[in-house]
Parts: structure tokens; sequence; C-alpha cells
């Protein structure tokens, strides 16, 4: 029988949003009490440390709340051929995969191939300055409404959704209350992940909108 000792692991780095990949051997993680691995944009570091004979905590920073998360794996577990999904335990995002190699690639390629068959089907893939926040951010939205915590200050939940390149318009149907989400950067990601509620107001502002320039959606709040 014969146990592959080397695994591969990757974290979204929670400076660049890049995936970054990890090749280590079981053998290193026990030869050294902490190791830790930068991604290449140096904004973020993954460590791994050695807790007892056979157990290890692996910490990440997390984009999706700005905090680092602590995950604890026996050896055993990671021997095993298993894939392991990390998720960040406020937002739920997928932040790591730890796994065989192929596993973990085939995993991410199966990610990344679900994305583009969206953008594809609903043609936006030149339109977003960057694709991927803006649709992280509109899961986010749809989240919040879905719990009943997106409102107008006058009481209405009839509220329209436009899509600009850079940012996501909302805007009460029944009076001028609106609120502008940025959707450009990771910074506005993690932003985004941190907002429970959205509470539209009339601060006397409108963004003026040319119909050509938004992809108009209804959300009905009911």
């Amino acid at each position: 029988m014969i146990i592959d000792t080397s695994k591969t692991i990757a974290y979204k780095c929670s400076s660049c949003g890049a995936f970054q990949f990890i090749n280590i051997s079981l053998f290193e993680m026990s030869s050294k009490k902490e190791s830790s691995f930068t991604c290449r944009c140096n904004g973020s570091s993954l460590v791994i440390a050695r807790e007892g004979l056979n157990d290890y905590r692996i910490v990440i920073p997390c984009i999706g709340c700005g905090t680092d998360h602590i995950y604890l794996f026996g050896r055993k577990e990671l021997v095993s051929g298993e894939i392991h999904v990390l998720n960040c335990p406020k937002t739920g995002m997928q932040q790591c995969f730890i796994g065989n190699d192929e596993d973990v690639r085939e995993k991410l390629d199966s990610l990344e191939k679900e994305f583009d068959e969206l953008i594809d089907t609903l043609g936006y893939d030149n339109y977003f300055v960057n694709t991927q926040v803006m649709f992280d951010s509109l899961n986010i939205i749809h989240d919040i409404a879905e719990k009943g915590n997106l409102f107008c200050e006058c009481g209405n939940n009839d509220i329209e959704l436009l899509l600009l390149s850079d940012k996501i318009y909302l805007r009460c149907k029944k009076c001028p209350a609106c609120k502008i989400i940025y959707a450009s950067t990771n910074e506005h990601l993690k932003n985004n992940l941190q907002t429970k509620h959205i509470l539209l107001v009339d601060d006397g502002q409108s963004l003026d909108i040319k119909t050509n320039e938004s992809i108009v959606k209804k959300r009905d709040g009911k």
C-alpha cells in the first residue's frame, strides 16, 4: 500500500484575492515547529504549526471577514485521500482547499468553469471592472434581502437594482432614497461581506445613469 504524504494547499489571498498554491509533505510539516507561506503578492501568509506529535494548526487570513481563522487537523485526516474545504465561519466563503494535488486543482478548475459559464451565459464578461467581485457582491445583497434586511426608510420594499461596471445602485421605486454598493476591488468585497443590513435613504444625491450604461434588475423585497 502506497500512502502519498505530499499535500497541496490552495488558499485565497486576503490581499489580492487570487488562490495561492502550496505543496508540502507531512514529513516537512512534522520537522518544523512552524512554517509560513507568503502569497506571491506579499500581501498575506498562511501559517502551519505543529501541535503535539500528531496535530497541526493552520492559520489563514480571511478575505471574507478580515480576521485570521484557525483550523486544527490530525495527521490521519491529512493523510486521507479526502479533499478538505475550509469555509469562513462568518460568511461561508470557501477560502482554502487541502488534499492531493490533482484533486485540489480539479476542484478549483470546476469552480472557475462554473463561474466562466455563468459569465458567458449572462454576457457580462467584458462589462464589469472585476466580474468576480461583482458577482460575489450581488450574492451578498441577495442574501441580505432574503433575510429581510434590505429596506428603504419610507417602508417600501420594492427596490430596483442597477448594475454598473464598478458598482451596484439600489433605489426605491416609491421615493428618492438610494444606496450605492461599490464592487470593483477586493477591498470593496471585504466591506460588502461585513455588511448585514442595507438601508436606502434620501440624502439629496442622485446618480445620473444612462439606460445603455446599466443592467437593470428589480428586487421585490417580499
